[in-house]
């Protein structure tokens, strides 16, 4: 990892979450290097499983998605941004496939291993539409999610969190402190209404105010903070089947995501990563 790239890195970066600018350079430094070294183990596992620069329709599409979720509608618009910041379409194409094929290597890996308690899905599913009024809720949802090897790692790491997000705000620290993949938008999962969230984290966010954070919640794959950013009452007509496949989805995701936690760390404890 060169300086040329982090410099670059701390430009995408600021790209995809503008709050990051709002930390000092040598936080931003911090941030670039723990960003680049998860990319560069991710590459390593990836060139023994895939072949890079095969993706070309999927990637311009993934690029689209991107530049829409910056609110830009135009290709034009996004390039200018791009030279502004000194980045090449390239590196924003490099990025993108390397997270695509890595979806697609957790998934031919662990599909086979995902359980999903039908039953139990549609049972909840069919009380909550039960005991639903004309408006439900939906909550725009930021995580933080950190694990550590021994208990009192765990509070050391917990009382540096809750410290930081006193100093430097939520997004920004689960930018630098967070586990998930979502650390690069800040911490960032969207908008969630009720009936997608398990009982457990709608009893833990239902009653937060407005950027508000939870108490901690243990997950299979580490402790999670979630901050309630903005929430609304939005009148919606239920599909039970719509919401049923949305709710056997987000599960399928989460263990996805449970098990990429896992086998990354697993790849990174056999890793080297030199700095120049």
């Amino acid at each position: 990892i060169t300086s040329t790239d982090i410099k670059n890195e701390i430009n995408y970066l600021l790209l995809i979450n503008n709050k990051l600018s709002e930390l000092n350079n040598d936080l931003l430094v911090e941030y670039a290097a723990k960003s680049l070294l998860r990319e560069r183990i991710k590459e390593i596992q990836l060139k023994k499983n895939f072949q890079f620069g095969q993706n070309e329709e999927l990637i311009n599409e993934r690029v689209k998605n991107f530049r829409e979720s910056l609110n830009i509608n135009d290709e034009t618009g996004f390039n200018d941004l791009l030279e502004k910041l000194n980045l090449s379409r390239n590196l924003i194409n490099q990025k993108i496939e390397l997270e695509v094929l890595w979806n697609n290597l957790i998934y031919e890996k662990f599909i086979s291993q995902v359980i999903i308690d039908q039953n139990k899905i549609k049972q909840d599913l069919k009380i909550k539409l039960e005991n639903l009024n004309n408006e439900i809720d939906e909550y725009l949802i930021y995580e933080i999610l950190f694990s550590a090897d021994t208990k009192d790692g765990l509070n050391e790491l917990y009382n540096k969190i809750k410290q930081s997000i006193m100093n430097i705000g939520f997004e920004n620290t689960a930018s630098l402190l967070s586990d998930s993949d979502t650390s690069k938008a800040g911490g960032k999962i969207g908008w969630v209404n009720e009936n997608q969230l398990s009982s457990t984290i709608l009893e833990k966010i239902k009653n937060l105010a407005i950027m508000e954070t939870s108490e901690p919640i243990n997950t299979p794959n580490g402790i999670l903070i979630l901050m309630v950013k903005d929430k609304k009452k939005i009148e919606k007509e239920i599909s039970f089947d719509d919401e049923y496949q949305k709710m056997i989805n987000n599960e399928a995701e989460k263990q996805l995501n449970q098990f990429s936690q896992i086998f990354f760390k697993k790849i990174e404890l056999n890793t080297k990563i030199y700095e120049k």
